[in-house]
């Protein structure tokens, strides 16, 4: 596998979700996202509308690699999870309407860290607060991405 590494600022939010497009179209079928809050109570509204779009698509949880976690040992973790289809999609385009992409902690309550799967496996991972993402690609899908003209990086540019 081909690790590519993808820019937040190479993406329009419409590219960012053709990119999820295409890796529905190389097999990603789940994926798992976050939601954190700084105030409970009035973003709990936000949580609620999603989950009750994407609750019939529940898979439960299942051990599954994470983007973060508290020690290298916690990014392999429980998960829950939800299929990935035309549904789910546009649950996420309403919670990401700026793009998968997307990081704003100024909210009451925000999504991050997207991370979709194909057949258990992690194909995209986004790590909000820290503004990249992941893609895991055989070299043949490595190519078919170029061709489909998304940027990509053999690694992550140097900040400063």
């Amino acid at each position: 596998m081909i690790k590519r590494y993808l820019i937040p600022s190479d993406y329009s939010t419409a590219d960012s979700w053709r990119l999820v497009e295409w890796c529905r179209s190389i097999g990603a079928d789940e994926f798992t996202i976050d939601f954190l809050s700084s105030t409970p109570g009035r973003a709990a509204n936000r949580w609620e509308l999603f989950e009750e779009v994407v609750r019939p698509l529940a898979l439960g949880s299942a051990m599954r690699e994470r983007m973060s976690g508290r020690t290298a040992d916690d990014l392999m973790r429980n998960t829950e999870r939800w299929s990935l289809d035309e549904v789910s999609i546009s649950a996420l385009k309403d919670a990401l309407a700026e793009g998968v992409f997307q990081y704003d902690p100024l909210q009451d309550g925000w999504f991050e860290d997207l991370i979709l799967y194909r057949d258990g496996e992690l194909i995209l991972g986004v790590l909000s607060h820290e503004a990249f993402g992941v893609l895991r690609l055989a070299q043949s899908e490595s190519e078919e991405l170029d061709a489909a003209g998304f940027p990509s990086h053999d690694s992550l540019p140097r900040i400063g």
